[in-house]
């Protein structure tokens, strides 16, 4: 009987021992279901964003500064002589070499006078070689024959500016340029400094423009420009005058650059952007779609960390495209936020699709 008792207490505490592993196994699956569960609530909860990795290049920082093109020389071709204008030998427009003739003037009495002129010299001559030999032979004094040698050189005197008042009836090109101007007709009377044409030098330009004071000390004459004009094309050239004196009004420095124009085809007067690489520097280059603000209202980026957090870097602009910019800032192999950038915030953890995959 005894026996029959204890068998039977001990089914009922097997009974009793599995009932309860059921329980608690059925408890620990309940809490492993709902930590999975919120889990899955906080990953669906994460915002997916796509991101790109950058990479970084070596590149030049440059300073840009608006100004045009100058001619290397301009001037204005004033009359040196008066008289009615007889030819106009090269019209405006002209391409001319230096010393090509470019207007003829009437030489009206000049040539009587340059006769006279001619004449005189030869009577001097002929009365200086009579003192010379009169002197010589004791018949006239010393005083006589400097009389003499005075007269000759007026005379050579009055014959050479005769000649050079001819000389200048013609009027030619100081310089090889082109004729911009040319402000006088046939028949028209011009007198001493009147102005016959504006002759400009267009092999090369001068590009003038105002730096910023802070940025002075990167500068050095003969340093190598890029100058890109408002129509398109680059011309290359270097830095030919650093100013030493600020403007008053707005503390920056007036600094030229010489370009040459080879093609012969770029007009003066163009706008230009003189571009001074200033310092070499790493950057990244990004579209503008991938901007994004800090909490301080600066520009930048938003990246990826190894915990797919987002770390905000701002960015400082080293140029511009109409694709994008480059930018110097964002370390190298930087996940940056391409997508989605807009509804995240630093510091929180999202999901990546890397850009490109579906």
């Amino acid at each position: 009987m005894r026996s029959i008792v204890n068998s039977s207490w001990k089914a009922a505490g097997i009974v009793v021992f599995l009932l309860a592993l059921w329980m608690l196994t059925g408890l620990f699956s309940s809490a492993s279901v709902n930590d999975e569960a919120a889990d899955n609530e906080a990953q669906n909860s994460m915002m997916t964003v796509e991101v790109d990795v950058t990479k970084t290049k070596r590149m030049a920082r440059k300073l840009d500064l608006q100004g045009q093109l100058d001619p290397i020389r301009q001037v204005l071709i004033q009359a040196q002589t008066s008289g009615e204008v007889l030819e106009i030998i090269k019209p405006k427009g002209s391409r001319v070499s230096a010393g090509e003739a470019l207007v003829k003037l009437d030489e009206g009495g000049r040539g009587n006078s340059l006769t006279e002129a001619q004449a005189a010299v030869k009577t001097a001559q002929i009365e200086q070689r009579a003192a010379q030999t009169m002197q010589r032979q004791k018949l006239q004094s010393r005083l006589q024959l400097e009389q003499a040698e005075a007269v000759l050189e007026a005379a050579r005197a009055r014959l050479a500016t005769v000649e050079l008042d001819i000389k200048h009836t013609t009027i030619s090109a100081a310089f090889a340029g082109v004729i911009n101007k040319l402000p006088v007709e046939r028949g028209t009377f011009v007198d001493r400094g009147d102005v016959i044409a504006e002759l400009v030098d267009d092999s090369a330009f001068k590009v003038s423009a105002f730096v910023p004071q802070q940025s002075l000390s990167q500068l050095q004459l003969g340093q190598k420009i890029t100058v890109n004009l408002i129509t398109g094309e680059s011309l290359s050239g270097e830095l030919s005058f650093i100013g030493s004196v600020a403007d008053t009004q707005t503390r920056s420095f007036a600094v030229e650059a010489l370009v040459e124009n080879q093609s012969g085809n770029i007009a003066a007067g163009v706008s230009a952007t003189l571009s001074i690489p200033v310092q070499e520097v790493k950057a990244t280059f990004i579209t503008p779609a991938t901007l994004s603000l800090g909490t301080d209202g600066e520009l930048g980026v938003k990246t990826l960390d190894e915990q797919y957090r987002v770390v905000f870097y701002p960015i400082e602009l080293v140029s511009a495209t109409l694709e994008g910019a480059w930018v110097t800032g964002i370390p190298n192999a930087s996940r940056i936020i391409t997508l989605g950038q807009g509804f995240v915030n630093t510091g929180e953890q999202v999901r990546v699709q890397i850009a490109g995959d579906s």
